[in-house]
């Protein structure tokens, strides 16, 4: 078969020939458009830069997206990469237009989760302008179900009257904090979830005793702490507006322990009195005064039943935090030192002391968690707790809405009562723990031969199933069959 070559020298063909060559190319692109448009058509997802923008119907023909500068700015800034984070969509900002419409739609449907930006349209040529700010809340999955988790941190450096008050002089307690409702905060075990403010909706029926919810642990399980026995007129009382325990807050008053001469006892279990070394004077041999009345009432006193001890989980700990701490210098700068300080009759801060008044700053990660971590199982704690049963720390007071040295029965914590805390203050002279005051004051100079009250703590298990809405009149009970 001979080939031949197509001749183009004639002026005619050549015309064809470029002529067919455009039409070829004609037909490609328009085959290629189609083609894209119809992909286009029946894809939901677009990806622009390193985010995706979804849509439920197609036709959606330009986006631009503004991103807040910073929280709580009247800012944004232009972006072509949807950020992943804690975001949410303004919707008194965003908007779409339609096809020769200058009408600004904002009831069109728009949702951000987890770097995706989904929005619903209905028209062809719809073209959306999108405001992301940075969330204020989030959701989260718990043992209570779905919270919704409030995203800012309380500034713990505020007084009780910087936070809101009715009372500029602090004379009768009643400084309230403006910060309400659920936060986050990192503990031993991952983010843990917690009370704050003037919450009502925390109560829990459990064992014959009503409780309150501290905060959900990293590790799934519900703190809580004891307010009082069910029953026999001793309802919680409404007051001043809130839900506050009945005079049955606790199961009783108790010294700390019965001597306060040495650094020792400001132990929830104790070691060698006066001895030449950190680690003699806190090693966990004797317990507290204290501890022997929370063991007695938990084996012998309490209604809980054998099912109800099931549920109580005994790995996540209690923290007595005695990291120890210069007493004369103390600056916002300074280190635990166990070589000076924390032994014999050594004048002592202690750690939480340096959080709550040096630095502002409570935490729920325990310093030194293989010695004051008191557990009665698993590995993260000392293990020598003897029942899984505490007391609250002065951090977790700090968190809840508790003022250090000022008086604030707008914390959910406050009972008309004065009870102890886990925490060790200092030690000069006495030894001397903090305690939450009759008027919500988180105070640290009191010596633990005082009496004070006892409301113990616990933790249920994380697979324990829950229900009730947590308000007095529908609280949290934990179900019978876990």
């Amino acid at each position: 078969m001979k080939i031949e070559k197509l001749d183009v020298s004639n002026k005619k063909v050549k015309v064809a020939f470029i002529l067919g060559i455009i039409l070829t190319a004609t037909i490609f692109i328009l085959i290629n458009y189609l083609t894209s448009k119809a992909s286009y058509r029946n894809t939901e997802s677009i990806d622009l830069a390193k985010g995706t923008i979804t849509y439920k119907v197609p036709d959606l023909n330009v986006l631009a997206l503004s991103v807040q500068t910073a929280k709580d700015s009247k800012t944004y800034d232009t972006v072509d990469e949807i950020p992943k984070g804690n975001y949410e969509i303004n919707k008194e900002k965003s908007y779409c237009l339609y096809t020769n419409d200058t009408t600004e739609h904002k009831d069109i449907p728009m949702e951000y989760k987890d770097g995706t930006v989904s929005i619903s349209i209905s028209k062809k040529g719809t073209k959306c302008y999108v405001f992301l700010d940075y969330a204020k809340t989030k959701k989260v999955q718990t043992a209570l179900g779905e919270l919704t988790v409030n995203l800012d941190t309380p500034d713990f450096s505020k007084t009780a009257c910087d936070n809101g008050t009715d009372d500029e002089t602090h004379s009768s307690g009643n400084c309230k904090s403006q910060d309400k409702g659920i936060y986050e905060a990192k503990d031993d075990y991952g983010p843990s979830y917690y009370y704050r403010g003037t919450v009502d909706n925390n109560w829990v029926q459990f064992g014959g005793y009503w409780w309150r919810i501290i905060r959900i642990n990293g590790n799934g399980t519900v703190r809580m702490i004891y307010s009082g026995e069910i029953g026999n007129g001793t309802q919680p009382s409404e007051d001043d507006g809130r839900w506050v325990p009945k005079d049955n807050s606790q199961i009783g008053e108790i010294r700390f322990n019965l001597s306060d001469n040495y650094n020792t006892y400001v132990g929830w279990r104790t070691g060698k009195k006066f001895a030449n070394s950190y680690v003699e004077e806190h090693s966990n041999t004797t317990n507290s005064t204290i501890l022997d009345a929370i063991i007695k009432w938990y084996d012998t006193d309490s209604k809980l039943s054998a099912t109800d001890k099931a549920k109580i989980d005994g790995a996540t700990g209690f923290c007595n935090d005695r990291t120890s701490y210069p007493f004369n210098d103390l600056t916002s700068s300074s280190q635990p030192d166990t070589s000076q300080y924390g032994f014999g009759s050594t004048s002592t801060y202690y750690g939480a002391y340096f959080r709550l008044n040096q630095i502002k700053q409570p935490t729920y990660e325990c310093p030194q968690a293989s010695q004051d971590l008191f557990t009665t199982e698993g590995n993260t704690g000392n293990g020598v707790g003897q029942v899984p049963v505490g007391l609250i720390t002065a951090d977790e007071v700090m968190y809840a809405g508790g003022i250090n040295s000022f008086g604030n029965y707008g914390c959910w914590l406050y009972t008309g009562k004065h009870y102890w805390t886990m925490s060790p203050y200092s030690y000069d002279d006495f030894a001397f723990m903090f305690n939450l005051g009759t008027y919500g004051l988180l105070q640290g100079f009191y010596s633990v031969y005082t009496m004070s009250g006892v409301r113990p703590v616990i933790n249920l298990k994380s697979t324990t199933k829950f229900s009730g809405t947590g308000i007095v009149s529908d609280p949290y009970i934990p179900s019978l069959n876990n």
